[in-house]
């Protein structure tokens, strides 16, 4: 998967947990041939896979590894690259492009307030991205999204350091997970029912005689909702008069603001799709 038409060179991500996280600073810079630089407290595992991982292994890793009272990172250089890893790697940010957001650039920094008290050694995540595209490369920095594909993005990049097997927790494709339409006389609303596969179907303001849809019929809610061209930009909030809430497996969740004729046409839908139901199907239910 490519980067906005683009190829991924070279990614450089630097961490802390702050002050209240001894030891949390982790760094690694990569491409697609070889982990370039990492550094890490070798005292400090970052994944239960890590803590349970044979010393053995972890020693033909690292000798340094669990060392205790170290005062100082370990910083290794020129690991080979393992293939499956970057490949996952490119896949993970291909997905996640939409979310990646560039750092500006300030024109001038402004004093902070005298009276503002800040603890030494505050928490950071730093992204930077090194892309090809026709021949030429370009090194931007970005804010580091959230959610649960970037928490793989996480254990794929550390996995190149330390491959003790973890779980990279890959999600594949994005899929759309819940719904919440909201107007002035209407809302509809479908949300998974915990783990027994079906859906709540929850409706305010229409008349409606169900409560719960199966998964099938989701499915065919979901297919309908990919289809659409829902606007990109913009998030709507409770004041909107129309908005459209949808939640997806990535655990990312995203609000915007949507017209009277978009509104209807989903209300449309979700009437003639889930309540005009065969007779024979709603029994079963």
């Amino acid at each position: 998967m490519t980067l906005d038409n683009s190829r991924l060179k070279r990614i450089r991500y630097e961490s802390s947990g702050g002050s209240m996280c001894f030891h949390s600073e982790f760094e690694i810079e990569a491409d697609a041939a070889e982990v370039i630089r990492t550094a890490y407290w070798s005292d400090v595992s970052y994944s239960l896979s890590e803590d349970r991982a044979e010393p053995g292994v972890l020693e033909a890793i690292d000798s340094t590894f669990r060392t205790s009272e170290k005062d100082e990172m370990t910083v290794r250089e020129h690991i080979p690259m393992n293939t499956a890893l970057w490949d996952a790697l490119c896949e993970e940010l291909g997905y996640l492009w939409e979310q990646l957001r560039p750092v500006e650039k300030r024109s001038e920094l402004t004093a902070p307030d005298p009276d503002m008290f800040v603890l030494d050694g505050g928490d950071y995540q730093r992204l930077y991205l090194t892309r090809e595209r026709d021949g030429t490369e370009q090194t931007v920095q970005y804010y580091p999204p959230s959610g649960n594909r970037w928490y793989s993005v996480i254990e794929i990049l550390r996995e190149m350091v330390r491959p003790v097997g973890r779980d990279l927790c890959r999600i594949g494709e994005t899929l759309i997970t819940e719904l919440y339409l909201k107007a002035p006389e209407y809302s509809y609303q479908i949300t998974p029912a915990g783990n027994s596969g079906g859906y709540y179907y929850f409706v305010h303001g229409d008349s409606s005689d169900r409560s719960s849809i199966t998964r099938e019929q989701w499915l065919t809610v979901r297919d309908y909702l990919s289809g659409l061209d829902i606007p990109a930009a913009g998030s709507g909030s409770g004041g909107e008069r129309y908005s459209l809430r949808l939640k997806y497996n990535d655990g990312i969740s995203r609000e915007v603001k949507i017209d009277k004729g978009l509104a209807e046409e989903i209300r449309g839908f979700l009437k003639d799709s889930i309540q005009a139901i065969a007779p024979a199907l709603r029994s079963r239910l």
